[in-house]
């Protein structure tokens, strides 16, 4: 070999090398300021269009804005190109929903870095994988939890009014995922906790889905194989663990496990047989910055064990969710739970916490431990409703979660409507709940197509339109001020079923 094609080569391996050196040097904004203070909107839009010009396997989309105008960004990864669609298991990030949870968008941004840098290549063909690393820059550009417009984005999954969280529900259509993970933090400091005399401190809570009617496989499989995971790669680092709990300490009420309601960024999704979790890290004593690292690596953590445990069982969770849309297209639901409550177990719960008199670990036994969840009331699912044609603001919301609507079609054979015989009110997980009585009463006539539109649960959302329209459902329209004129009309609920 000559001199000069040894120097040649020299020349080139070095540039190759220092190629990968740069290419592997990605870090969010934060990062790079030893998380001192959390990205700003502006901040995470020059990282999102840097990685993605400088990674071959990422790409960005605008999908929205929020209420201020801030562009709402999703990160996507690519796969070699002989690799089918249909053999990657789709998952979906979303973070920063409430503005202030700072770490659930530090860790989406720590996640796309390490895809940047190339630490998830061996999954690619395995997976594909979309992050939108904040819903909510509003919120988080001020620290507050709600945005804009003073919504709460986690409580409007089901009348879609935020542009924010619209966005979210149409890009979701446009990938339908298998596996959804939204990430959020709790408030771990909180008089009442002080006041019983420690705290739940664990750096990362996971929550499954809880409504009754969500596939058991789905469940069993969320919580038998990738909750165990989680936890044993975060105790393995050095990090703490739990199942999601919410609810007040014995002298205050029950401890359960999270809401079975529809309204929100995991259950929302899961109704469409999703397989659905969210993500709860320690927030910050000062609801900011404090311990910011700590907190964004353990929620990093927490992604990366999921998201490899589905990857690895690909075809398992592929399979569990396309039967479950197979059998949700079909309106295969026979009776649907539409009021259910948390009940206690058989024993106490052995709750870790963390001292509020010394900051030592300790040990408090939970009587008022509430964790099974069981059916109050089940109807029979129609095979179709029928919504007025005059109610405009029901049709939107209808159309807004796509949902597929009939305008011409056959006289249905039979056709009941409800009469609402009492309004009363209830307390359902605890917060106030209307529960009406009603009785079903066949009633005849022709040409409905000219005064209703036909929703067929012959579709995806057929769990999601049991829930929301049927009157005596804890979680449906009647509960939502929008949508009172539903109890108005002589006593009689205007939607109709059809069988």
């Amino acid at each position: 070999m000559t001199s000069k094609l040894f120097f040649f080569l020299s020349f080139i391996l070095i540039l190759v090398l220092s190629s990968g050196s740069r290419a592997a040097q990605f870090k969010t904004p934060s990062q790079e300021r030893n998380f001192t203070v959390p990205t700003t909107h502006q901040e995470l839009k020059e990282f999102i269009k840097g990685i993605c010009y400088q990674s071959p396997h990422l790409e960005y989309e605008v999908f929205g804005q929020s209420v201020e105008g801030r562009e709402l960004f999703v990160v996507k990864t690519t796969a070699k190109k002989n690799v089918q669609r249909n053999e990657r298991l789709r998952i979906f990030v979303f973070a920063q929903l409430h503005g202030n949870e700072q770490s659930s968008k530090e860790a989406a941004l720590l996640l796309l870095a390490r895809l940047a840098n190339g630490q998830y290549n061996h999954l690619l063909d395995k997976m594909e994988l979309w992050v939108v690393p904040q819903v909510n820059p509003d919120g988080s550009e001020v620290n507050q939890r709600r945005n804009a417009a003073n919504l709460d984005l986690n409580r409007d999954h089901v009348l879609l009014s935020s542009p924010e969280v619209l966005a979210l529900h149409r890009l979701f259509y446009g990938f339908w995922p298998h596996v959804n993970i939204d990430i959020h933090e709790y408030q771990a400091i909180t008089q009442v906790w002080e006041e019983f005399g420690g705290f739940k401190y664990f750096d990362v809570q996971v929550g499954t889905l809880t409504n009754p009617n969500i596939s058991r496989r789905i469940i069993d499989y969320s919580q038998n194989r990738v909750l165990p995971h989680i936890e044993s790669n975060l105790v393995e680092q050095g990090y703490t663990f739990h199942d999601y709990l919410v609810g007040q300490p014995p002298q205050e009420g029950l401890l359960r496990y999270s809401t079975t309601n529809i309204n929100d960024g995991r259950q929302s999704f899961g109704v469409l047989g999703t397989m659905s979790f969210i993500y709860e890290g320690i927030n910050g004593r000062d609801g900011f910055a404090e311990n910011l690292e700590r907190r964004t690596l353990s929620q990093t953590l927490a992604l990366e064990a999921l998201i490899e445990r589905v990857a690895k069982d690909r075809r398992q969770v592929i399979r569990m969710v396309n039967q479950e849309r197979r059998n949700l297209k079909r309106g295969d639901l026979n009776r649907v739970a539409v009021r259910a409550e948390h009940f206690r177990g058989n024993n106490p719960l052995e709750l870790p916490l963390i001292s509020a008199r010394t900051g030592l670990d300790t040990m408090a036994i939970i009587e008022s431990y509430h964790p099974e969840v069981n059916v109050l009331l089940e109807v029979n699912a129609p095979r179709a409703y029928l919504v007025p044609k005059s109610d405009t603001l029901l049709i939107e919301l209808l159309q807004k979660h796509q949902v597929i609507l009939v305008e011409t079609f056959p006289d249905p054979s039979r056709v009941y409507q409800y009469t609402i015989n009492e309004i009363g009110s209830t307390i359902a997980e605890s917060n106030p709940n209307l529960q009406l009585t009603v009785t079903k009463n066949r009633i005849t006539g022709s040409n409905f197509d000219d005064r209703y539109v036909l929703v067929p649960l012959q579709q995806l959302k057929s769990l999601f339109l049991v829930l929301i329209l049927e009157p005596q459902s804890q979680i449906g329209l009647v509960q939502y001020p929008g949508f009172q004129h539903l109890l108005q009309t002589e006593n009689r609920f205007p939607v109709l079923r059809a069988h």
